[in-house]
């Protein structure tokens, strides 16, 4: 193999790899100035911290025997909903929430939230939230991602209750546009060198 294909493969290696890992690097600074963005009152806003603490406490336990009085006490009574950081996961009602509880619980990861530079902002009874975190992978403690908590909180009997929260990845996906890119174009440059060997092997016509 020539020097400058094996130059261009090293190179075409390292851009790959800074794009993939600039994906995963938390880039989490904004949420610093999150306790300034909400509007909920002091009272309000203490409470579904509160709710938010033993939100964290459960996910760090992660005893699934504790899975119903968990759901009991934070999630709302009247339809409770779950989003998951994949599109099929949409678990309603509290049966599925305990279902999805239990599995985090079971096989996912460790999740830190940190729930002081929550944002929280509130009208009525009604109270919405976003949380910063990260989610060390059952898989290998190497594997950790950002991780945002969002979600609306209901006040039910002077007690707030989640009504829906949606678990996502806090990733920079605008590098996979490029990576898709490049990936493109080392499929079309070894399409072409592959060409032009068959091409060269391919024997000729005498005359």
């Amino acid at each position: 193999m020539a020097i400058w294909r094996r130059v261009a493969i090293l190179g075409f290696n390292i851009v790959l790899f800074y794009l993939l890992w600039s994906v995963y690097s938390p880039r989490q600074d904004e949420w610093r100035h999150a306790p300034a963005w909400g509007s909920a009152p002091p009272m309000v806003r203490e409470a579904v911290l509160a709710q938010l603490r033993a939100f964290q406490e459960g996910y760090a336990r992660r005893d699934p025997a504790a899975v119903p009085g968990f759901v009991e006490r934070l999630f709302s009574r009247e339809h409770p909903l779950v989003l998951g950081t994949m599109p099929r996961e949409i678990f309603a009602g509290t049966d599925r929430v305990e279902q999805v509880v239990r599995t985090d619980w079971e096989s996912w990861g460790d999740c830190h939230f940190q729930v002081d530079e929550s944002h929280v902002s509130a009208a009525g009874d009604v109270a919405w939230f976003a949380t910063p975190g990260s989610v060390t992978f059952d898989l290998s403690r190497f594997l950790v991602l950002p991780l945002r908590l969002t979600g609306v909180m209901v006040n039910e009997n002077a007690s707030w209750r989640i009504r829906q929260a949606q678990f996502q990845f806090d990733l920079d996906l605008g590098g996979l546009l490029l990576v898709d890119l490049l990936l493109l174009a080392w499929m079309v440059a070894n399409a072409a060198f592959l060409a032009a060997a068959v091409m060269r092997r391919r024997p000729r016509r005498s005359h």
